[in-house]
């Protein structure tokens, strides 16, 4: 089971961050208008933000809950 986690995440690394950058490079864009700048830059972290969690968290969390249930 470990083993088709890291598997799952390998497999899917690249689609999830080849989409985070597409939609961060086109955020980058309006970063110039005043009135979208906020935007802009909430869009952008919460991009990096939730890839880092997809990539990293998560997989971390299930490995953490699946020791902690296999030691009970």
């Amino acid at each position: 089971l470990d083993e088709a986690v890291i598997q799952a995440a390998s497999t899917r690394a690249k689609p999830i961050m080849l989409t985070g950058l597409a939609a961060m490079l086109g955020a980058l864009f309006i970063l110039d208008d005043p009135i979208f700048n906020g935007l802009a830059i909430s869009l952008i972290s919460g991009i990096l933000v939730s890839t880092f969690l997809t990539l990293v968290l998560i997989p971390l969390l299930y490995f953490g809950l699946q020791k902690r249930a296999s030691q009970t």
